[in-house]
């Protein structure tokens, strides 16, 4: 083994100055902790000019592996993320490029095995954010293979991790189409306004139908009822202990787990120490945590395990006339967020919490029972995709971490573990 500092270079970043105009809004992405959210970085936002690059910043070249080194997001979640082009970065990440000996990606994924030793070697600093030492980072171990065996295993991890993010991307796509639907029909009154205005059809006969000709003096469409919370939705209360059953295994939604990319965490009882919320299977989370944050989780249950989640989450399981699919888009909506804003209660902007009794009183859908269905005839489909999608990305990157160090080490061959994955597919 040799190290990290062998076979790379470390380079520091900054951050131009926000008050200058020509600094901002040019045509170099731009990363820091805030953004360093997918593991392929490439055409994102802020972005920065050329005179702000100049000024106060550092250019990573393609290829470079971005690690955020400070900041208090460090305890729940160590950003590692890929270069796909050049792209700008602050003074709390590292850029490490690998040198003319190394393969980038292969260099990428090796440092994605050393997330446990990253973990386990968290730094404070001075004012309680988390660091990692420059020295630490350059001390770490990197296997003697020669470039083409990288090469080689470097692309076999990359391909996994690119079907991960086009998953991601899918689902994105996903639920806006579901979101979009949700605000036309129960937001916006889009066919009830289009009928108003003498606009053509744009719906299927049937379903156009099913939307009224006028709206009512309160502005809503005639005939639809106005829905409080507890009417379309079960607050499912209760605690779980699983330090109580210590060899059970939990699929944990947990605040940090979410905003890494919306995957429970899969833990033994033994290592959850605090008291935990049941969570129902087909449930939604809604996060009472300072609601201007959009933590809405869809769950889905995999075999062999229990749920539970943070407590700062809510479950609730759809009842009377909605599905799961409309209890969702509405969670997610920005007008529902909007309004959850409004009634949150504390002074610490980090513990804004909404009172759950408050929430059930509130008047929260106007529909009708056939639209009702009809809304979960479209927006089903659409998001049992968005979970399959979530099972494939969980399989491809517990395959990968399982056969990554595997193929480092040489224990098994790359054409041995190719067959293996097209076996459990």
């Amino acid at each position: 083994m040799s190290t990290l500092e062998q076979a790379a270079e470390f380079l520091s970043g900054g951050t131009p100055k926000k008050g200058v105009p020509e600094y901002w809004d040019g045509d170099i992405p731009w990363y820091s902790a805030s953004n360093m959210d997918r593991r392929f970085l490439c055409d994102g936002e802020p972005k920065i000019t050329k005179a702000g690059l100049e000024a106060g910043s550092r250019l990573a070249p393609q290829g470079a592996t971005l690690l955020l080194v400070r900041g208090s997001g460090l305890f729940n979640r160590i950003p590692i993320c890929f270069a796909d082009q050049p792209v700008a970065f602050n003074q709390d990440v590292k850029a490490i490029c690998a040198k003319p000996h190394v393969d980038p990606t292969f260099l990428h994924f090796w440092i994605e095995l050393l997330r446990k030793d990253l973990t386990d070697n968290i730094g404070v600093t001075g004012i309680g954010a988390g660091k990692f030492d420059t020295d630490f980072l350059k001390g770490l171990p990197f296997p003697d293979l020669i470039k083409k065996e990288q090469e080689k295993i470097g692309l076999y991890a990359s391909s996994f991790d690119r079907r991960i993010d086009l998953n991601r991307q899918m689902n994105n796509t996903l639920e806006m189409m579901a979101r979009a639907i949700f605000k036309d029909w129960f937001i916006d009154f889009g066919p009830t306004r289009a009928k108003l205005e003498g606009r053509e059809p744009y719906l299927d006969p049937k379903l156009w139908s099913l939307f009224p000709e006028r709206l009512d003096h309160e502005g809503k469409p005639e005939g639809w009822k106005v829905l409080r919370l507890d009417q379309i939705a079960e607050h499912c209360k209760g605690t779980a202990s699983p330090a109580s059953e210590p060899d059970r295994i939990y699929e944990h939604y947990s605040l940090p787990a979410f905003d890494n990319g919306q995957e429970p965490v899969v833990d033994l009882g033994a290592s959850i120490k605090s008291n935990k919320t049941p969570v129902p299977e087909g449930a939604i989370l809604l996060s009472k945590l300072n609601p201007e944050i959009k933590r809405v989780w869809l769950t889905h249950k995999s075999s062999g395990t229990e749920q539970i989640a943070s407590t700062e989450f809510l479950a609730f399981k759809p009842k009377g006339p909605v599905s799961r699919s409309l209890l969702f888009c509405l969670f997610s909506d920005p007008f529902f967020r909007q309004t959850l804003q409004g009634m949150v209660t504390g002074t610490s902007k980090s513990h804004q919490r909404v009172s759950p009794p408050a929430l059930m009183a509130l008047d929260v859908i106007v529909g009708d029972d056939q639209l009702f269905e009809a809304f979960e005839e479209k927006a089903s489909p659409l998001l049992e995709r968005v979970l399959a999608n979530r099972v494939e990305t969980r399989f491809l990157a517990q395959t990968r971490v399982m056969l990554l160090p595997k193929l480092i080490s040489g224990e098994i061959s790359l054409k041995v573990t190719e067959q293996q994955v097209v076996e459990a597919t």
